[in-house]
């Protein structure tokens, strides 16, 4: 299974980086692919995964004065992505979403 999860932070660069790596900081521990500034597609193995990445990122959003938007996808199972990206990059989504 994989979900797909994308954010946008509205702050200047170098406050930013610090709310980007932070949101980052959400997906320690699991495999992910980021074919966009902040797309990520990310391997989970159950729902319960899910709902950790998405908790974890939302206590992020909710400790910053910052707007912070973002989307969580459902857990799926494969599925085939389409888009203008580099080749590597594919191969990188693959290896996440594969059933």
């Amino acid at each position: 299974m994989h979900i797909t999860v994308c954010w946008d932070i509205s702050a200047g660069s170098d406050r930013w980086t610090q709310i980007n790596n932070q949101m980052k900081e959400s997906l320690k521990g699991y495999s992910w692919a980021r074919p966009l500034r902040t797309l990520y597609v990310i391997k989970v193995e159950t729902e319960d995964d899910r709902q950790k990445i998405k908790d974890s990122l939302v206590s992020v959003i909710k400790s910053v004065p910052e707007k912070v938007h973002l989307i969580v996808t459902p857990a799926m199972s494969g599925g085939v992505y389409a888009g203008w990206l580099p080749k590597d990059m594919w191969e990188k989504i693959n290896q996440r979403t594969k059933a």
